[in-house]
């Protein structure tokens, strides 16, 4: 989900989205969404959780980027991705990867290789299969799971209800 902003009371997101793999999207007009928090508490509440895990993530995204080696980034950017799409093969190029991870293609390209040679990742044109996710879990050297975890335990709470 994007347009955190209009969650928190703004009129309209700064941002622009893209989707970033395959798949199904849906495009919501700022004054519905807002009007619709409006009529619904727990839409409200699901939504705030949602941003508030949303600073997590980008908290965990700002340590990684500052401390962790390429290999380490992309596979939690693998593992990002894999959490969001069905099944074990990822669609992208590395030139998308380079951009998502603001690196030079040729850096992902061995960081990619390296994945590769410790058998978490397949690796083709366009095409990542996720092998081995607990190797890449671990590979990530705790870059990943504590955003996961907190997104679990804020929306957990409110789809349990």
């Amino acid at each position: 989900m994007t347009g955190a902003s209009v969650v928190l009371g703004g009129d309209q997101s700064a941002n622009r989205t893209f989707m970033q793999v395959s798949g199904h999207g849906f495009k919501l007009p700022a004054r519905i969404l807002s009007a619709a928090m409006e009529e619904s508490r727990a839409l409200r509440g699901l939504l705030l959780a949602y941003v508030q895990a949303l600073l997590a993530q980008t908290t965990s995204t700002v340590l990684a980027n500052g401390h962790a080696k390429l290999e380490e980034r992309l596979a939690r950017w693998l593992l990002m991705v894999h959490d969001r799409t069905d099944g074990t093969t990822i669609w992208l190029t590395h030139e998308f990867l380079a951009v998502m991870l603001g690196v030079r293609r040729a850096g992902v390209t061995v960081a990619l290789h390296l994945l590769e040679g410790k058998g978490l990742i397949r690796s083709t044109r366009r095409q990542i299969v996720i092998l081995n996710r607990r190797g890449l879990i671990e590979e990530a050297h705790g870059s990943y799971g504590a955003a996961e975890d907190e997104y679990r335990r804020l929306i957990g709470r409110h789809l349990a209800r």
